[in-house]
């Protein structure tokens, strides 16, 4: 989840994520976006979901905005790449 509701989401300059205006720092992604995205709002009970490879996600940036009450669970644990294998720490709710 990159964006919850009310936030405005912008893909440019070379595949930078903006949130808000501020470009974000996304060292987990695969590689830079090959495509621009937005500006978009978020609208009142969605969120934005977009992949970490994200030139070959099929994520927000096709199929558009999530329902929240679509999202069913929440990541505990990574296990790709190999050497990253291990818990993942729940950010705030």
């Amino acid at each position: 989840i990159v964006a919850v509701a009310g936030d405005t989401v912008e893909i440019k300059n070379g595949g930078t994520l903006y949130l808000n205006g501020e470009a974000q720092d996304e060292p987990f992604t695969n590689e830079a976006a090959r495509y621009d995205f937005g500006p978009v709002q978020v609208p009142e009970g969605c969120v934005l979901v977009l992949g970490d490879n994200r030139n070959q996600s099929l994520d927000g940036h096709v199929w558009g905005f999530l329902p929240i009450e679509n999202i069913i669970g929440r990541a505990t644990f990574k296990f790709w790449p190999p050497w990253h294998v291990g818990s993942i720490t729940a950010a705030p709710p």
